[in-house]
């Protein structure tokens, strides 16, 4: 790398983002000089604010929500180099910019699965998941997790518009969809009570924002190995304090995710791997 790089995040809300204390301490284990900002980016602006990092000199870039989809769109109509994880997700988190050409890359699933590493490793291997939502948070970690063969993967949500979507998208017999009012039915609740379990429950809406109710019926904390929050907070999101209720002591909200997304996308464009656990294990100096 030259003596100092550019780079950024954009995304709308943008105010919230970590990315800029990361990667600057990435940058402060390498001794790398770089600098990386926080752009807020309205959907209507997306292909100006690209073209816009690209003129003045950005070596890359990541997007967050909700741009991660239409930055995929943009990049297939513009010819630019698609990785095999960004086409699988139908979405991208990370843009390398290099003069000859522009490279975009989704580390979300990568980062989701090593996050798994943290604090004790938890192998998804022939367990039993359960994910709350079926959006872009969900299309982005569904293939890493189907490459490891977990037992099952139901995933549940509130309209059956998305549901259809990912049912076509990822075509495994690992998976099964229902709706998040036939799975809180007394019915479903009687047979999950009688017969099994889910290992692994994934919240991967964004209702930890909002503060909404926990989704599920609590019931279905009680046996579970791992609940996890992909929504990451100073304190336990409200999903996590409920599952801890409910007799579930392994939750993990996501921060551990995105500092291993982070990392990979350091990599990308620095080929320099960081020591995230370290980062991770002084997770509240982010949170002051």
């Amino acid at each position: 790398m030259t003596s100092s790089e550019k780079f950024a995040v954009i995304g709308d809300p943008i105010s919230h983002s970590k990315s800029p204390q990361l990667h600057n301490k990435f940058g402060d284990e390498f001794k790398v000089k770089l600098s990386y900002d926080k752009i807020h980016t309205h959907a209507s602006e997306l292909e100006a604010r690209v073209d816009s990092l690209i003129e003045k000199g950005y070596r890359g870039f990541n997007v967050t929500l909700p741009l991660k989809e239409a930055m995929y769109k943009i990049g297939n109509l513009r010819g630019y180099d698609l990785s095999e994880r960004s086409i699988r997700a139908q979405s991208v988190n990370t843009v390398l910019i290099r003069k000859e050409k522009i490279f975009l890359d989704n580390t979300d699933g990568t980062g989701f699965i090593k996050s798994m590493n943290y604090p004790h490793y938890f192998d998804l291997h022939k367990k039993n998941l359960l994910i709350i939502g079926a959006g872009g948070a969900t299309k982005g970690i569904l293939g890493p997790i189907l490459d490891v063969y977990p037992a099952s993967i139901t995933i549940s949500n509130r309209s059956f518009e998305k549901i259809a979507l990912l049912r076509e998208r990822f075509n495994s017999p690992l998976l099964s969809f229902n709706l998040l009012k036939d799975l809180n039915s007394e019915s479903n609740l009687n047979e999950y009570e009688n017969t099994g379990s889910f290992d692994v429950i994934i919240n991967a809406t964004s209702s930890s924002v909002s503060m909404e109710d926990s989704l599920i019926n609590p019931k279905y904390f009680k046996k579970a190995k791992l609940i996890i929050d992909l929504f990451y907070a100073k304190k336990l999101t409200s999903f996590l304090r409920v599952a801890k209720e409910y007799g579930c002591n392994n939750v993990m909200d996501g921060f551990p995710m995105l500092v291993e997304q982070a990392a990979e996308s350091f990599y990308i464009w620095t080929g320099l791997k960081p020591d995230t656990n370290r980062i991770i294990a002084k997770r509240d100096v982010f949170f002051e």
